[in-house]
């Protein structure tokens, strides 16, 4: 493991996170950040201890015009979430977004909802009201499968593949291109009570 940006890297095809080994998309060559792996495991983990089930939804945002902030993705989420909870009455909602950039001349982010599986099923409703809300801002990409549903029948294998999915918001390529103020990530800060 080296240090970059103040983090730490991780390269291989498994990483230990809170004593258990999880497969991540990685390996010797491309690396991630083990901190975000952490951070949206326990988000994640945190919203299957709350509902029986739960609904992830893959996305990706990019901006029209580059900013040295965060400020765009962070009064988007702000909202985002407000309205996810308003339309499905639904307490609790979990997030995950990491910001890069590689060849644009602008940040991209990647990010991921859980949601009580029992109130959305499906993503069609939430992904126009993404795509409406961010229109201002830039344009939403089309992600490939972009939701799992973890429920009592499959949980143990779609945790796994949505931990694996997720990893992919860790990798090290194409973060540490912003101010030196601005975040390459942030979850959601679920508590337990």
């Amino acid at each position: 493991m080296t240090r970059r940006n103040r983090k730490r890297e991780h390269y291989g095809s498994s990483i230990n996170i809170n004593g258990e080994e999880l497969n991540i998309n990685s390996s010797e060559k491309y690396g991630v950040y083990p901190i975000i792996i952490e951070k949206f495991v326990i988000e994640l983990d945190k919203m299957i201890e709350k509902y029986k089930r739960v609904f992830v939804l893959r996305v990706d945002l990019h901006l029209d015009n580059y900013s040295d902030d965060n400020k765009e993705i962070s009064e988007f989420m702000r909202a985002q979430v407000q309205r996810i909870r308003r339309k499905y009455k639904t307490k609790y909602v979990g997030y995950i977004w990491v910001r890069e950039m590689e060849r644009a001349k602008t940040q991209h982010y990647h990010l991921a909802f859980f949601i009580d599986g029992d109130k959305i099923r499906a993503p069609y409703g939430l992904n126009q009201q993404i795509k409406a809300k961010w229109y201002k801002n830039g344009h939403r990409s089309v992600v490939p499968k972009p939701y799992y549903f973890l429920d009592k029948h499959n949980m143990k294998e779609e945790r796994e593949e949505v931990i694996y999915r997720l990893s992919y918001l860790a990798k090290v390529r194409g973060k540490g291109y912003r101010s030196a103020q601005a975040k390459d990530y942030s979850t959601s800060r679920i508590l337990l009570f």
